[in-house]
């Protein structure tokens, strides 16, 4: 813990020092460049209740929250990403009595936060050493489905806020080639993964999560961090966004690890239709075997189709 508070309080100390000398004449720091989005999609669907192929109403939706606030000046640069993406699918079921019921399931939940500072190298522009630290995490609780003898739902927590949850401090370097397009090579980083409700170690009679062990609270890993992204206008009217980003984390000890290479890959599409209306699609899939049963596929997916409003700040 004190490797990722030396980093944070560092990065800001540099951050600090550095606004302080490109304040314009007014008194305003004009080496900042900052912008936010916020979406909302909602889509609904069912059919009459004498459907041949089956009745069924769905309800779904889901609201997201991108910011990025970045700060160059000279040689130094301080990049700040946060996304936030939320949503639920509500079905109207009915059950062996023919009593209906509502079911509502998240499909989409995380809070993503990035934030690394650089320092570019004199000779090579395009290449900096960094300082960077990174955040994920679920923000609602997560549950595990089953029927009881009657056909109604019935759920048991598996997951909550930071229970799984990871923060990653490393150390490398950060080559920047256009300004689309970054890749990051962490030589020290720190993967932390994080249990703090503890009482989800009886709920899923387990007594170790996502490595965690019952009463540890967090799972140290040291290793390489490895991460590239882009963001990417597209289209004569630059109507298309394309958003991707890579992120992965190979302990030192790769060879014996149970998970030798865990990776997070993050894809964000959007095609704007008019000023608020746009067609989007979202994707998170992480692999990570200490987050799978044995024998089951490490793989997980989360992804978001719909059409919806989007307002930029």
């Amino acid at each position: 813990m004190n490797f990722k508070w030396t980093i944070t309080f560092c990065s800001l100390s540099l951050l600090c020092y550095e606004t302080a000398k490109a304040k314009g004449e007014d008194g305003r720091d004009t080496a900042w460049k900052k912008g936010a989005e916020i979406g909302l999609n909602l889509n609904f669907s069912g059919t009459s209740p004498n459907w041949s192929g089956g009745a069924a109403n769905n309800l779904s939706g889901n609201f997201y929250f991108n910011a990025f606030r970045n700060r160059k000046h000279k040689t130094s640069s301080w990049d700040n990403v946060l996304k936030i993406n939320v949503g639920a699918i509500s079905t109207s079921l009915k059950d062996n009595q023919g009593n209906a019921f509502r079911s509502t399931k998240k499909n989409i939940d995380n809070l993503f936060f990035d934030s690394k500072y650089g320092y570019g190298l004199k000779k090579t522009k395009w290449l900096s050493a960094y300082a960077g630290l990174n955040i994920q995490t679920q923000l609602l609780p997560g549950f595990v489905y089953s029927k009881d003898s009657i056909g109604r739902e019935l759920k048991v927590q598996t997951s909550s806020f930071l229970s799984q949850g990871t923060s990653m401090p490393a150390l490398g370097f950060e080559a920047k080639p256009v300004d689309w397009f970054y890749a990051r090579l962490g030589l020290g980083a720190i993967k932390q993964t994080y249990v703090i409700n503890q009482q989800l170690y009886g709920l899923r009679n387990e007594s170790v999560i996502a490595g965690v062990k019952k009463g540890k609270y967090i799972y140290n890993e040291f290793g390489f961090q490895i991460q590239a992204g882009l963001n990417k206008d597209l289209g004569k009217t630059k109507s298309i966004n394309v958003k991707a980003n890579y992120l992965g984390f190979a302990p030192y000890n790769f060879a014996q690890s149970n998970s030798p290479l865990d990776s997070r890959v993050d894809l964000g599409i959007v095609a704007k239709i008019s000023k608020y209306i746009n067609f989007n699609y979202t994707l998170i899939s992480i692999f990570d075997k200490d987050l799978s049963k044995p024998r089951l596929n490490a793989w997980q997916n989360s992804w978001i189709v719909g059409l919806g409003f989007l307002y930029k700040m």
